[in-house]
């Protein structure tokens, strides 16, 4: 019982400490030849196992290159030893990355999730970077920082002449996190190599609203069928993936309201919404078709399942035909937020319609500039009695 270095030539382990391979080459124009490799003790790229026996059995692990981590695992196998217990096999020596990322895309309950698409992109990047090849035990925080410096130092798909935005990389991140943690709870693995991720700053707080004038043009330059979902967007203050997902079923237009399913609700939990007559009169005017029940759909009749490249295209165009720089579609829910709360609607009213669950949440989508700041009221003169009673 002990612990054992691999050699990097013939692949043989050897005890920790010899200096020469006693192994022989078992595979190649050698094989069958004695290795003899004579700086096993000075490699300083060395792979640790150990070695017990159980029941008679002599049994390896495959460790990695942490010889901390090595004489970790024997103290613990020679504990369940001692008290006469099954020693468990460390599922992390053999589990690899990539068996871990093809375990969790092939997992029901991700393929059903909407985001399925942008979870395999992120899955891509996360394979390209780091080595799939690895086993989940060699894994580190030092490489997931190294993975967090070089993600951020590539070039945009989206953004010519920009760099990967920190917000996509913390994503990534939080999806390896969430792929280790499942895989634990599941028992594909069978503990989590890392006590810390690195923290990656992300400023995405939307300081943007549309001035009439603006959403007016954006309206003339869209094409009917995204301004209609623009319509939807900008007088109900519902998101991009609930919009898309609407069917005439949800929509009671005597009544006035949209009321959407868990199931379609960034939150899982439904929820109705008010329509404006402006959005009213919008939804009155599509025709309705026989082959879906979608509500929006594309030039070509056919329904819109996510925001895809083409839509990003189209709406992208429209604001530059329109003059309008610095936006994005998801500004249209700020910007209904801010006139909600400008138009004296109490928040928990204005929480409701748009489905944040807390006050934080919808004042970080409420925008506070000059105009609202003039309506500060400000008593000028403070008397003593109110210094004694304040």
């Amino acid at each position: 019982m002990g612990l054992l270095v691999e050699c990097p030539e013939c692949r043989s382990r050897n005890p920790e400490g010899t200096a020469n391979c006693g192994g022989n080459f078992r595979s190649g124009e050698k094989k069958g030849e004695k290795c003899g490799y004579s700086r096993l003790n000075k490699h300083a790229g060395k792979t640790y196992w150990i070695e017990y026996r159980e029941y008679g059995k002599r049994k390896r692990e495959r460790i990695g290159p942490s010889k901390t981590a090595a004489e970790a695992r024997l103290l613990e196998v020679q504990k369940a030893l001692v008290e006469k217990r099954h020693v468990e096999w460390d599922k992390n020596a053999s589990v690899t990355l990539g068996n871990l990322f093809d375990w969790f895309l092939n997992l029901q309950e991700v393929q059903k999730l909407d985001s399925h698409l942008r979870i395999k992109v992120q899955v891509k990047a996360l394979k390209r970077l780091l080595n799939h090849n690895q086993l989940i035990r060699d894994l580190s925080t030092a490489q997931l920082e190294n993975y967090v410096h070089a993600r951020l130092q590539e070039p945009s798909p989206n953004r010519i002449g920009k760099t990967i935005a920190p917000k996509t990389v913390k994503e990534e991140i939080s999806l390896l996190r969430n792929m280790l943690n499942r895989g634990l709870s599941y028992e594909f693995i069978s503990s989590i190599p890392i006590s810390r991720y690195p923290t990656v700053r992300v400023d995405n707080v939307r300081k943007r609203v549309f001035e009439k004038e603006e959403y007016q043009r954006l309206l003339e330059e869209c094409p009917l069928w995204l301004r209609r979902i623009v319509i939807m967007a900008h007088g109900t203050g519902m998101r991009q993936g609930e919009i898309l997902k609407l069917q005439w079923s949800d929509v009671d237009l005597k009544t006035g309201f949209v009321r959407l399913k868990a199931s379609m609700t960034k939150t899982d939990e439904a929820r109705s919404v008010r329509l404006l007559p402006e959005v009213i009169t919008m939804l009155r005017e599509i025709p309705r078709t026989l082959h879906t029940q979608q509500v929006f759909l594309s030039a070509t009749n056919k329904p819109i399942p996510y925001w895809t490249t083409y839509v990003q295209k189209v709406w992208k165009r429209s604001l530059e035909k329109a003059g309008i720089k610095g936006a994005c579609f998801h500004d249209l829910r700020h910007d209904f937020v801010t006139r909600a709360m400008r138009g004296g609607n109490a928040s928990h009213i204005v929480m409701k319609q748009v489905g944040h669950k807390t006050d934080s949440m919808l004042r970080r989508y409420q925008l506070i500039d000059e105009r609202d700041l003039l309506e500060l009221q400000i008593n000028p003169l403070v008397t003593t009695q109110d210094q004694k009673t304040g």
